[in-house]
Parts: C-alpha cells; sequence; structure tokens
C-alpha cells in the first residue's frame, strides 16, 4: 500500500450506541452507516481506515493493532447473537509501523500490537458501513486510559499528516453514553434501548456540536478541552472512555471546518455523526 495522495481526506467521528446497533437494521443510526459507507467506498476512496474506538484503552501509552491479513474480532463477552458475527478487514503493517514512528517524533509512546483485534466499537460501525472491504485495510489504535483531553488531541495532531496521504481516520464512541441509565432502560427481550430521551442528552450534545462547528484549530481544541468544566459531564458520561476518541479526531482535525452529517437520540445515548473536511 503506498501511503501518498494529494488530496487532504476528510475524518469523522460517529456514534455506535452499542454493538446491537449492527442487529438493528431498520433504525435510523443503522442506515446512516451505510449511507456514509458508501461515500467512503465511492467518493472518498481512502487508502486506509485508522479508527479509534471508546472499547480500546491502553496503560501510558497508544497501542496500534498491526496485521498482516485479515485482522482478528476481539469479542468482550457480547451475548450469543453478537458472538457469532464475523468481519474480515485486512490490517496494513506498513501503516501501523508509520502510526508509531510518527506518535513516537511527537514524543508520545507507542508501540504495535500483533495479538488484540477489532472491538465492536471497530467492528460494528465499520461492518454496517463497508461489509466487503474487500482491499482498503483498516487500522486500531487504542486510547490512553486516564489521559487528558489535551492528550488526546496530541494523539490526533501527531498523525493528522496520514490524512494527505489518503488515511481515513474515524473516532467511535458517543457524544453522549450514560452506560449505567442506558442499562437501566435497556429491553433485553427485545434487545432495544428503551426509556426516554435523557434530559442532559439533547443539552451536552448541542453544546458540543456547536463548539465543533463555531471554532475551528487552538479554540476548538481549548473548546473540548474545557468539557472537563461543563456541568452536564458527568450525567453525559460516567466515564470519558466513549467521549475521547471524539478529541483524537479533533486533534487530526486541525483547521479544517467541521459539521454535524447525522443526528439520532435514544435514552442516554447520543449517535451525532461529525465531518471535518478541507474547506
Amino acid at each position: 500500500m503506498s501511503l501518498n495522495s494529494t488530496k487532504r481526506t476528510p475524518c469523522y467521528f460517529v456514534g455506535h450506541g452499542s454493538p446491537f446497533i449492527v442487529l438493528h437494521q431498520h433504525s435510523e443510526a443503522h442506515k446512516f452507516l451505510q449511507r456514509w459507507g458508501k461515500k467512503v467506498e465511492q467518493e472518498i476512496k481512502p487508502k486506509a481506515i485508522v479508527i479509534i474506538s471508546a472499547h480500546w484503552e491502553t496503560d501510558d501509552m497508544v497501542k496500534v493493532g498491526k496485521f498482516e491479513g485479515d485482522t482478528p474480532l476481539f469479542f468482550e463477552e457480547l451475548p450469543e447473537p453478537l458472538a457469532k458475527e464475523t468481519y474480515s478487514a485486512k490490517g496494513s503493517p506498513e501503516l501501523a509501523d508509520k502510526i508509531v514512528a510518527l506518535l513516537t517524533q511527537a514524543n508520545i509512546k507507542a508501540m504495535v500490537d500483533t495479538e488484540r483485534g477489532y472491538d465492536h466499537g471497530a467492528w460494528a460501525p465499520l461492518k454496517i458501513a463497508i461489509p466487503e472491504p474487500k482491499d482498503l485495510p483498516a487500522v486500531q489504535i487504542s486510547l490512553i486510559r486516564n489521559a487528558s483531553y489535551e492528550q488526546h488531541i496530541r494523539v490526533g495532531q501527531a498523525l493528522a499528516s496520514l490524512r494527505n496521504e489518503g488515511i481515513l481516520f474515524v473516532g467511535s464512541g458517543g457524544m453522549v453514553h450514560n452506560f449505567e441509565e442506558i442499562m437501566k432502560y435497556f429491553d433485553f427481550a427485545k434487545l432495544d434501548f428503551g426509556g426516554e430521551v435523557r434530559p442532559y442528552n439533547d443539552p451536552f450534545d448541542r453544546d458540543i456540536v456547536s463548539y465543533l462547528t463555531e471554532f475551528k484549530g487552538e479554540e476548538r481544541d481549548q473548546k473540548l478541552i474545557n468539557l472537563a468544566n461543563h456541568p452536564l459531564l458527568r450525567q453525559a458520561h460516567i466515564t470519558d472512555e466513549h467521549l475521547v476518541p471524539l478529541h483524537v479526531i479533533v486533534g487530526t482535525g486541525g483547521q479544517d471546518p467541521a459539521r454535524r452529517i447525522f443526528e439520532e437520540k435514544l435514552s442516554a445515548m447520543s449517535y451525532s455523526a461529525i465531518e471535518f473536511y478541507e474547506s
């Protein structure tokens, strides 16, 4: 795979909600990912995808999945309907090594990982969007457990140059994701989400979208760092892992403008999707 291109690829943040999104084929979020996948394959045509999922956190460093052939799936004790799911996307050792090199140059500790496969935050949205990836490799990188919002933005900044080489970055998490309240109203019989949209969902989501779309560069970075002081933060996110993939993507977005390309809210989750694009 040659890592040379001329036009800067866009980068994205998408809400995956839960692994059950794979089964909810008639949901608006599922249908959005299908439409988005067609755009990726038919219009953007990236040379590879780098995906940052809420469900891979590593201590004190970034780990980068490095696989020669098909990347295995990593199942986190998922229920039976999902434990049978398969997805075949090739890795890219060349890209994995380049990611580690770029992070190291930015004084961010990084290493390759040749054992852990895609978790559901990676394979679920990719399977819906690009069910047959063929020769399109996808490399997953980890979050840094307990790292600050600023540190995750720095990770994205260190890798942003890859957008000039045809690499598509995708952050997979949720602008709102309160796991305790999600499970409180979850319908186990239907494997679906119940309960009304929680009162903090819309205002927290709306504030983030305004920061992303009304600001750029360092000013936008600071708005996202200051989310640590947002009065609704710990209602919208008991823990940070579903939020910080957005900070990585903000880092890759740099000075590019951003726009929301999808909106849906269920219970204590937001499926809002954001595109950072070359203007």
